[in-house]
């Protein structure tokens, strides 16, 4: 499953991301992309955010999308 936070404020990421990883784990899903582009602080945020459900992400290539694994 993918999200991308483009257009999403600061603020709301949490809400939104609770909302995905809730919808993920019903559907049985293994992994979550988030598009985060380039902002530091959307990357950072989206980390303390699945810290939550101890989760930890890594950085895909282009710099621009952290993957989030579910098992």
């Amino acid at each position: 499953m993918t999200i991308d936070l483009h257009g999403i404020k600061h603020q709301d990421v949490c809400r939104k991301l609770d909302e995905i990883v809730w919808e993920c784990m019903q559907k049985n899903k293994t992994q979550i992309v988030i598009i985060t582009g380039k902002s530091d602080r959307m990357k950072e945020i989206v980390k303390e955010c699945l810290k939550d459900y101890k989760l930890m992400c890594f950085e895909l290539f282009d710099g621009g999308s952290l993957v989030v694994n579910l098992f």
